[in-house]
């Protein structure tokens, strides 16, 4: 019988298989406070050579640097909760989504890719409708963080057939359910719960194959409907309440959206 899904990210992560290190869930988790203390936030990204730089770069970048930022402390005063949760983010995605991924017939670069296009469709819709570009770009880039998991379970399961992609609105979760019994949605919330990202940033993730209606949620299927259109070379079919909603109803309307999310991915992928 498939185990629940916290008992499988708990193996999971128990086993080493996120390619992090352990003080990155730590540093997440105080993120997660309102009141935590910047110097022991400090000292615990002084335990992770990666997450570290990633900071001391964002914080000497051109937008935040006033004068040059010489330590972790000054960083992370500099930054602040919401920038330092994004490059959290940003770290897990580019550790996690490097990785081939064998049970979906995804190399490491295609995966990486659809991941940015998704983050990106997701961060120009919502400016769209005026609301959190950065939040929704830091979702659209976790969506499919699950795959990790499940791919993990494929591997382990012998099994050298790839799952089957059913259609846009599914993807793959027949397969991942009778591998799992949990889809890869699921799996990844539970994954960013464990790691104490934010409430809604995993819950809309792990509602991504329901129907949309909240604005979040419809944001991340605008993102996901902007990577259908680009990565698997046809459209699907959307829901127009959602095209609606954000004033893409017609085709040509529609069109220049797609082409702005692969524009401006590919200047971020060339860009590192």
């Amino acid at each position: 019988m498939p185990s629940a899904p916290s008992g499988i990210i708990t193996a999971f992560l128990a086993a080493g298989s996120l390619p992090l290190s352990r003080s990155v869930s730590r540093v997440q988790a105080m993120l997660n406070t309102a009141d935590y203390d910047a110097a022991d936030l400090a000292e615990h990204l002084r335990m992770d050579s990666t997450l570290a730089a990633k900071v001391m770069a964002v914080a000497n970048s051109a937008f935040f640097s006033r004068q040059p930022c010489s330590s972790i402390d000054d960083a992370v005063n500099r930054l602040g909760t919401a920038q330092l949760t994004r490059i959290f983010a940003q770290v897990l995605a580019g550790a996690a989504l490097i990785t081939p991924l064998q049970a979906y017939g995804l190399a490491a670069d295609a995966n990486w890719r659809r991941s940015v296009y998704t983050a990106v469709g997701s961060e120009l819709a919502a400016r769209r409708n005026g609301e959190d570009g950065s939040g929704s770009y830091m979702i659209g880039l976790l969506h499919q963080i699950g795959q990790l998991v499940v791919n993990s379970l494929w591997q382990k399961s012998g099994r050298t057939t790839p799952l089957v992609r059913v259609d846009f609105g599914q993807e793959f979760s027949a397969d991942e359910i009778t591998l799992c019994g949990s889809d890869q949605a699921t799996l990844g919330a539970e994954l960013l719960r464990q790691l104490s990202f934010p409430e809604e940033v995993y819950r809309i993730i792990g509602r991504q194959y329901r129907p949309a209606l909240e604005p979040a949620a419809q944001i991340l299927y605008l993102g996901r409907l902007a990577r259908e259109f680009i990565c698997e070379g046809a459209g699907a079919a959307a829901n127009p309440d959602v095209l609606q909603n954000f004033k893409l109803t017609s085709t040509s309307q529609l069109e220049a959206f797609v082409a702005d999310v692969r524009e401006e991915s590919q200047n971020r992928i060339q860009g590192g």
